[in-house]
């Protein structure tokens, strides 16, 4: 049965962006074309351990052990959205049993381009308070998050990524959060990656039937599904 850990040929992780859940129409659109080629696909809540505490580090460690906990001998491929595109690639760079990326306008450069996003009195009022708030598309209310966030952020290291496995990398020309300057930068240091321009902004929501097609190629051409 299609998505069954026993029959499946191939384990998938959907990475949500920032501010998003599992339940995000692109994770559920890309759940279903994985599921309905033979995958096995779980979509970790990386809100973890809840949107205000979350960091990199506690992301990574749920994913470190999701991806332990999953059937050795099954090739394991990771999308990415946003900043979950940056989680996937973190990974990638840990060397983890991964066989291939999908991401899409994958949030790299984020530590470097923080401030963008908050004015400098804010940041400072985020620093001295303890938290700010972001808005939450799955709650569509702003939410409180934590500054171990952004500390733990600024601390690692997320520039010049280098990985070995094949990526396909989805950006929007029109993308205003995430420049796909970020995605040709990345795509200039490592030679396994396949950069998809398209005429889209940061959502990509104009363009999700042509990523399912296109990802779906992808995984054939690697032979983890089948054609």
């Amino acid at each position: 049965m299609a998505g069954d850990t026993k029959s499946a040929q191939l384990n998938v992780l959907y990475l949500h962006g920032f501010g998003s859940s599992p339940t995000s129409q692109k994770a559920i659109r890309f759940k279903s074309m994985l599921e309905e080629n033979g995958a096995h696909v779980e979509i970790p809540d990386l809100n973890f351990p809840s949107f205000r505490e979350m960091t990199l580090a506690t992301q990574l460690d749920l994913l470190d052990s999701k991806i332990d906990q999953l059937s050795s001998g099954i090739p394991l491929v990771l999308f990415g959205s946003s900043m979950g595109g940056l989680l996937a690639s973190l990974l990638a760079v840990k060397k983890k049993p991964i066989s291939a990326l999908v991401l899409l306008a994958p949030g790299f450069g984020i530590a470097r381009r923080w401030k963008e996003f908050v004015t400098a009195e804010e940041y400072e009022n985020w620093k001295n308070n303890g938290e700010h708030h972001f808005y939450h598309h799955a709650h569509d209310a702003h939410m409180p998050l934590g500054y171990e966030f952004a500390r733990v952020m600024e601390s690692m290291q997320t520039e010049d990524l280098s990985i070995e496995v094949p990526c396909l990398v989805f950006h929007g020309m029109h993308d205003k959060t995430v420049p796909v300057e970020e995605s040709k930068k990345f795509a200039s240091i490592n030679k396994t990656v396949d950069l998809r321009v398209l005429d889209d902004d940061h959502q990509l929501l104009n363009s999700v039937e042509h990523m399912l097609v296109e990802s779906k190629l992808f995984l054939q051409s690697h032979q983890l599904v089948d054609a």
